[in-house]
């Protein structure tokens, strides 16, 4: 069951929420202010917080500054009377999963949530699939990728990547032949997340380096593709025919 944490100081909107939420089966906890949910973050594990902003004392954004390097993994999905592009702007940079202005409706916010929720896994799953890739990659020519080492080696010769480049395409190795989008391979290589249009312009330049050391691998033909407005893939198939 996935455990999310409400925290606002109002405790009618706090308490209505928490019931509308129960009866859709998540467990639920609640915390009046920010001191109280930094405490509860501490002892308990949460899948989603959703966060009001403006309270007494340790505000919203208090609490993302706290937590955003100890709990990578938690969601957070601010919920405020009181936005602002400033505030907004800065939630983002705390990586907040959404930002979301009272009134919400209960359905926007659990459409919210459960996008959340299914981001949360498909970060796990790569994080997994990266975890469990083998040591060494074979490439179509008989070149191999040594992951660990971020080398990628041939009979007489070999290139070195940059961690960017062998996350990148280590999880490209590990998902051959489907289509991961830009979005994604940010937050996989880099660690934050952005929109897929923002994410396509900062893998450009590392997709295009990344393309440039392997020419001189044996057997490269283009094998890194872009999905125009979606993502890339890692496509031997022209390699094997």
């Amino acid at each position: 069951m996935n455990r999310i944490l409400i925290v606002d100081d109002e405790e009618v909107a706090r308490l209505s929420l928490a019931e509308i939420l129960k009866l859709e089966g998540y467990l639920i906890r609640t915390a009046a202010s920010g001191e109280a949910a930094v405490d509860l973050l501490r002892r308990e594990t949460f899948d989603v917080m959703i966060l009001d902003l403006k309270m007494p004392g340790m505000g919203g954004m208090d609490v993302l500054r706290t937590i955003v390097d100890t709990l990578p993994d938690l969601k957070v999905i601010v919920l405020t009377a009181h936005g602002s592009m400033d505030t907004a702007i800065q939630a983002l940079r705390y990586r907040v999963h959404d930002y979301l202005l009272k009134p919400a409706t209960p359905a926007q916010i659990i459409k919210s949530i459960q996008g959340a929720l299914e981001q949360r896994q498909r970060e796990k799953y790569h994080a997994e699939l990266l975890a469990r890739a083998p040591q060494l990659m074979s490439f179509p020519g008989g070149a191999e990728m040594d992951l660990n080492r971020r080398i990628i080696r041939w009979r007489g010769g070999e290139v070195s990547l940059t961690p960017t480049e062998a996350k990148l395409l280590g999880i490209l190795y590990q998902l051959k032949g489907q289509v991961i989008t830009h979005s994604e391979l940010v937050l996989i290589c880099q660690g934050y997340r952005v929109d897929n249009e923002e994410a396509a312009r900062i893998l450009r330049p590392v997709v295009s380096r990344l393309r440039q050391k392997l020419e001189s691998v044996p057997g490269w033909n283009e094998w890194i593709k872009n999905v125009r407005g979606s993502g890339y893939v890692l496509d031997f198939t022209s390699a094997q025919g």
